[in-house]
Parts: C-alpha cells; sequence; structure tokens
C-alpha cells in the first residue's frame, strides 16, 4: 500500500536522534500522503513525540492530550509504518502504553539495584569483620591517634548516571585500615578491601603487612587514600569538586574526631560551605533578634 499516511495529519515534538530531524520527516510526512502540521489543533490526527517529551509534557503535548481522536505515538509507529508502507495500528505505540511500561521496567531495575547494593554490602562488611577478627586475634586493634580517630575509613564511588533528583546509588567502595598492635613496642599493618555493587565482587589486599613500622604502614594508608581519591591524606577536608570516577571520602562531622591535621591547619578553613552556612544562620538569628 502506498502513502501510508494519507488522510493523517501529522505533528511532531522531540529529539528522534541522528538524521531524524523535524525537517526530514515533514518531507517523508507529504511524500507519503500525509499533511504536516508545526502546531497541535483539532486537524492533527497523529503527535509523534518522544519518551523524553512525553515525560516532560511540554505545552503541544498538554494540548494533545484534551483532544480525544488525537493519537500519541512514538517514532517507531512513524518508522514502522513507512517502512512497511501501510499505517500500523497505533494501539502497541501509544505513549501512554509505552510511558507506563517505561517507569515499570524502571522501578524493576531500581529494585535489581537496591539487592545488588545490599547483597555487596553484606559481603563487604562480613569479609571487613572477618580480618578485624582475625588480626585481633594475632594482637592488633585499629590504630587512634591522639585526637581519638580511628584509622579506618570507607571510600565511595557513586554511580553518577543516576537520576539527579534521586540519591546516587553505591557502585563500589573501599575499605582502608591502618592496625596498631595491642602492646608496645608498638607495630602496625594497613589493610585494604574492595567490593563493587555492579559485579558483586570483592577483593582485599594487605599493603603494609603484620609487624610493619608505623612509617611504612601510615604511607600504605595515605598512598592508597591519595590513589582511590585523587588528593593527599593531608587535604582529605578540604571543600574541592571530585572527579568523575574516582572515591569520595566523607569526612566526619564538625566536632568529632578527624584526625591529626598538619601544622597551622584551622577547622573553618576545612568546614568551607558548612562554616559559611553557619555563620549566615547565626548571622540571620541575630538581626531577627535585633529586629
Amino acid at each position: 500500500m502506498k502513502n501510508p499516511f494519507k488522510r493523517f495529519t501529522i505533528a511532531l515534538t522531540g529529539d528522534f536522534g541522528q538524521g531524524r530531524s523535524h525537517e526530514k520527516m515533514r518531507d517523508w510526512v507529504e511524500a507519503n500522503g500525509g499533511t504536516f502540521s508545526k502546531q497541535v489543533n483539532s486537524n492533527v490526527t497523529h503527535l509523534v513525540c518522544s519518551l523524553k517529551d512525553w515525560k516532560k509534557a511540554p505545552n503541544i503535548v498538554k494540548e494533545a492530550l484534551k483532544i480525544k481522536k488525537l493519537k500519541i505515538v512514538t517514532f517507531d509507529w512513524f518508522e514502522d509504518s513507512l517502512m512497511q508502507q501501510s499505517p500500523k495500528r497505533e494501539g502497541p505505540y501509544l505513549l501512554k502504553r509505552v510511558g507506563r511500561k517505561a517507569q515499570k521496567e524502571k522501578a524493576r531495575k531500581k529494585v535489581q539495584v537496591k539487592r545488588a547494593v545490599k547483597s555487596a554490602s553484606r559481603a563487604f562488611e562480613k569479609g571487613c569483620q572477618t580480618f578485624n577478627d582475625e588480626i585481633h586475634s594475632q594482637g592488633y586493634h585499629i590504630y587512634r591517634d591522639e585526637t581519638d580517630f580511628e584509622y579506618e575509613v570507607v571510600l565511595a564511588r557513586a554511580d553518577l548516571a543516576t537520576n539527579k533528583n534521586e540519591r546516587y546509588t553505591l557502585k563500589a567502595s573501599s575499605l582502608v585500615s591502618l592496625y596498631e598492635s595491642h602492646t608496645p613496642p608498638h607495630l602496625y599493618s594497613t589493610y585494604v578491601k574492595y567490593s563493587s555493587a555492579s559485579t558483586r565482587k570483592s577483593a582485599s589486599d594487605i599493603r603494609a603487612p603484620v609487624g610493619s613500622t608505623f612509617e611504612i604502614a601510615f604511607g600504605a594508608f595515605t598512598s592508597f587514600f591519595r590513589a582511590k581519591t585523587g588528593r593527599t591524606w593531608d587535604h582529605r577536608l578540604d571543600k574541592l569538586k571530585v572527579d568523575e570516577g574516582m572515591f569520595v571520602y566523607t569526612s566526619p562531622k564538625l566536632g568529632w574526631p578527624r584526625g591529626r591535621m598538619p601544622s597551622g591547619w584551622m577547622e573553618m578553613e576545612a568546614a568551607g560551605l558548612d562554616a559559611d552556612r553557619d555563620a549566615a544562620a547565626v548571622a540571620g538569628g541575630s538581626a531577627a533578634a535585633s529586629g
């Protein structure tokens, strides 16, 4: 059957990919017996709409929904009708159906990701506890410095491809621990555990063996931290932009032990935006009180 768009008036909205510009699609409509419309009105029979525009619901989609006989379809309906030179039945291509199916699939994948994250987290924590028990039996514990900070930190890498309005999905995590012997003269060890939520695999590595000096073990600890985060241990509290693909260290809350810091370091400098917000809140409260 020739002229698959005969008796159809077709409007468009959205981006359909390379080689599928609105100008080309207009030409295809008119070359196949149809009428092209730049706007939606009572004469339009079909609105070919991208899934992105369907979700955003711009004015053209809202207007189309008000017209009972107008069918809002995917690009696949348009392409299949052209390829087969016959107008396809709109049912399977209606965006109200396709959109619901996409939402269900998204929800299904979200559940799968959550299960994978929980499974990986349990395996990660179990592995860490197993090693902690083992090294504790050898006479070691997590090292604490004079600030009472425990040298066992978790580094996380998030999946930045998720929706900005959702919480980031944990993609991978690393635990780096510095151990100290129970009794003097103190000896040290550095241990690393890595876990991936996407592959559900974990691995461990001893960066400084039991019996190491503090300099060797602490050097292994800080070297691993820098390799994963892209910043030195001394600059761990700086408010810097995180490069994509790098791991993130979440610093303890203000007032909690943060570990030994370089000479001249100031708490307010490290607090950065948090300190600015606190100062602004105090200033605002003072202004309100004086007012």
